[in-house]
């Protein structure tokens, strides 16, 4: 079985219900192969910038380090942004709706992130690089 045909298997796992940009999360999955450094980079820099978030929500601004972990989460929300771009230009995959600077891109983003993070955390639970 290939690597793209084991990507698409997370669609059909417990843990798809769970995403809240699917479509389009499918759609990049099928268009990237599983080996390509931009998948492996929106991956790690959504898990990185999920984490980071949780910190700052739990932590609250009185925290040791708390602007450099702004700067840290603004970046790699940044990073995913120029990479969406990027897939944009190299395969022609629509992806203003994440990329735009709107209030409905921003929250559309934070939710790619998630979805990206949780397929992440899925690939590595499968030691699928």
């Amino acid at each position: 079985m290939g690597s793209e045909r084991s990507i698409i298997a997370f669609f059909e796992t417990d843990e798809a219900h769970l995403l809240k940009e699917a479509a389009f999360l499918r759609t990049l999955a099928e268009t990237l192969p599983t080996e390509s450094t931009m998948l492996y980079d929106l991956t790690f820099h959504a898990t990185f910038a999920k984490r980071i978030f949780e910190i700052i929500k739990r932590e609250g601004p009185q925290t040791q380090g708390f602007d450099r972990m702004q700067h840290s989460f603004t970046e790699s929300v940044e990073k995913i942004r120029g990479i969406l771009r990027n897939v944009q230009e190299a395969n022609g995959l629509d992806s203003t709706e994440f990329t735009d600077a709107t209030p409905q891109a921003r929250a559309r983003l934070t939710r790619l992130i998630e979805d990206l993070a949780l397929l992440k955390n899925w690939l590595n639970a499968h030691e699928i690089k």
